[in-house]
């Protein structure tokens, strides 16, 4: 029987992405940098978005209208019918017969609707730039596997009343092309199919897996208005800082919609909400009441939020880039700021909000974000002159976005019986409070960028005490960095002793911690300890002058480079005047912009070779 379930496990079943990576062949053996045809970590970044953003909807439209199933509903079916639930309820998966859970299986894909998601898919394999990831994958499903071990069947008889239960956890696997060979991650999810003969019970089940996202959202009681209003300054720590709440919020998401939900009267409200607008039929017909401990699951927030429109890469010649000149003071004192002076200077807050946290930009962000406002109210057909956009918890709004719950049960004949509802979600907005001018706004995001600054430096081990060479000069360069592990992995990842035209691809690799087979788990902690989403852009790098209309950075410049125990240097070689030779992007956080370097790189024309970046 083992064995027939990991036969099954392995041919079956399906994916909230786990962004683990495996690696189907031997991988890359040797110590050389891979080049830019081969390391595509930020389309397998957007790969995996697309494909999360695909189930989903795969689930809204596809899925959740068979989870409840009535008898004439069940007819092809051959496990997930009355007869057999009942035959096999409180089985184990290793007590039921080999032939049936063969059948099991079968339902359990016709259910979740593999071969339309499938479909669904594939198409991703017809996009030009995930060509290279896709083309040489039959199907972008690997399996679809289910856990045999997670598997639950229960069944509620009374009377004229019947429900059957049949749960799991499954995942699908997604396959792409990597270096040497396919590559997988997982999406993962939860099955929870109920058969009933009680078509109030269908109705209403079905009405709830389709609208409670945007009918709790909509509610105008005060009770439940509360509770799709986060207000950061309501649900933080009083260790916390105001300015804590421009950066991640899971933790606290999970206090509210878990720890402190039963005392902050969300699970009051979202139960007397469903039960009421969905449930109410069934309820005078069966001794129904909610219960169970809600699990919070994750929530999606970045897609919709002022931080994603401040952090999402423009290109150089977009209006609304940011833009600095090394050459005048403000370029001057910025490119200190940022790169050079220890963040932890009373200043460095100053600087960042006289010559970055500028009324300009933020209208810049603010009209970004006003777009991404209208994408979600349409993600979720609500009018864009809905009257919850008038509200000033909407106006003031930092982030919109969805919350994952589960835990949530129906429970029937006095305790006799736990229905399990299938995972939800609500739509949710997400604020600091209600009173913040602007002014307060740019001065809280210079605050929180000054530790974005602060973890950066120490990342990278940024020193302090060198003093420059003259200030653009020839001789001038980028930053001085302490020599550490980390500049001995940048060194290793570019073992050569000629000089290379690749290597500013490889600079945006290693120093912008991309490399994901070699810099993941530092730039995890990075982005971790600055606070900062783990899907939010770092990027520091080249663009070559065709392409400064793109947003894609991390091209060759017509310089080439080399990398060793000195640091990083340049070396001219006569190419065509370009864009890349002095414009650099570095964006981290909310610090988002493109500087001309000017003499800092420039300067290798005069001098044949010179230094970047410096280890000592």
């Amino acid at each position: 029987m083992k064995k027939l379930l990991s036969l099954l496990g392995s041919i079956g079943l399906v994916a909230t992405s786990t962004i683990t990576v495996v690696a189907c062949g031997n991988g890359n053996k040797d110590n050389t940098s891979p080049k830019p045809p081969d390391d595509n970590s930020e389309l397998i970044k957007e790969l995996k978005n697309d494909t999360n953003e695909i189930f989903k909807k795969h689930l809204e439209n596809n899925v959740y209208k068979n989870l409840i199933g009535l008898p004439e509903m069940e007819v092809k079916n051959k496990f997930l019918t009355k007869n057999k639930i009942k035959q096999y309820q409180g089985k184990k998966a290793e007590e039921i017969d080999p032939y049936d859970l063969q059948q099991l299986q079968i339902d359990i894909n016709k259910v979740l609707d593999i071969s339309e998601l499938t479909k669904s898919l594939n198409v991703l394999k017809t996009i030009n730039k995930y060509k290279i990831l896709l083309n040489d994958v039959n199907s972008i499903i690997k399996n679809v596997i289910f856990d045999w071990e997670s598997l639950v069947i229960k069944v509620y008889e009374e009377e004229t009343v019947y429900l059957g239960n049949v749960i799991g956890n499954y995942k699908v696997q997604i396959q792409y092309m990597g270096i040497n060979d396919t590559e997988t991650f997982d999406i993962n999810d939860n099955f929870k199919y109920t058969s009933t003969n009680n078509e109030a019970l269908k109705k209403g089940s079905d009405n709830f897996y389709k609208n409670i996202v945007k009918d709790y959202f909509l509610s105008e009681a005060a009770a439940d208005k509360k509770h799709t209003n986060l207000k950061w300054n309501e649900i933080k720590d009083a260790s916390k800082d105001e300015s804590d709440g421009y950066g991640k919020y899971d933790e606290e998401f999970k206090k509210y919609f878990q720890d402190n939900a039963k005392n902050n009267g969300f699970e009051n409200s979202i139960t007397y909400f469903i039960k009421d607008n969905y449930f109410n039929e069934i309820s005078s017909k069966l001794p129904l009441s909610f219960e169970g401990d809600l699990i919070y699951k994750s929530s999606e927030m970045n897609k919709f939020s002022l931080f994603n429109a401040a952090n999402t890469v423009k290109s150089y010649n977009n209006i609304n880039s940011t833009k600095f000149n090394y050459k005048d003071d403000e370029g001057k004192l910025f490119l200190n700021t940022v790169f050079r002076n220890d963040p932890n200077r009373p200043e460095t807050q100053q600087s960042l909000v006289n010559n970055y946290f500028t009324n300009n930009n933020y209208k810049t962000w603010e009209g970004a974000y006003a777009t991404l406002k209208e994408e979600f109210l349409k993600e979720l057909s609500i009018p864009k002159d809905s009257t919850i956009t008038q509200s000033n918890e909407f106006k003031s709004s930092l982030a919109l976005g969805y919350v994952n719950l589960t835990g949530l049960s129906i429970n029937l004949g006095d305790g006799s019986y736990i229905h399990e509802l299938p995972d939800f979600r609500i739509a949710v907005n997400y604020l600091i409070d209600t009173q913040q001018s602007t002014s307060k706004v740019l001065v809280n995001m210079a605050k929180f960028s000054v530790n974005s600054l602060k973890v950066w430096h120490k990342t990278m081990g940024v020193n302090y005490n060198y003093t420059y060479p003259e200030y653009n000069s020839e001789q001038d360069l980028l930053m001085i960095i302490n020599s550490s592990k980390l500049t001995t992995k940048f060194i290793e990842k570019n073992k050569t002793t000629t000089w290379d035209y690749h290597h500013s691809y490889n600079f945006y690799l290693n120093f912008g911690l991309s490399d994901r087979f070699s810099f993941t788990e530092e730039r995890m902690e990075m982005l971790n300890k600055a606070n900062l989403p783990e899907s939010s852009n770092y990027v520091i790098g080249f663009q070559k002058k065709e392409n400064a209309s793109a947003t894609n950075v991390w091209n060759y410049t017509d310089f080439t480079w080399i990398t060793n125990e000195n640091g990083v240097s340049l070396k001219w070689h006569n190419g065509t005047e370009n864009i890349n030779n002095s414009i650099m992007l570095f964006n981290l956080g909310y610090i988002n912009f493109y500087i001309d370097l000017d003499q800092i790189t420039l300067g290798s024309k005069t001098l044949g070779t010179k230094e970047f970046i410096k280890f000592i």
